[in-house]
């Protein structure tokens, strides 16, 4: 049973998990660590309004 979970499991990472989609989630993170880091500057929070 664990053998043939962890092949589905790998087949599902073969098909969706590319170079193309890591580069992908790259580039959302970076674009969210700029965000975070220009709301610190400007308002002086971690999370301008909660903290």
């Amino acid at each position: 049973m664990n053998i043939n979970l962890f092949c589905i499991i790998m087949e599902f990472a073969k098909k969706f998990m590319t170079e193309k989609a890591e580069k992908l989630n790259g580039k959302a993170a970076m674009l969210g660590m700029f965000a975070l880091m220009g709301s610190y500057f400007f308002t002086g929070q971690i999370i301008p309004g909660i903290f």
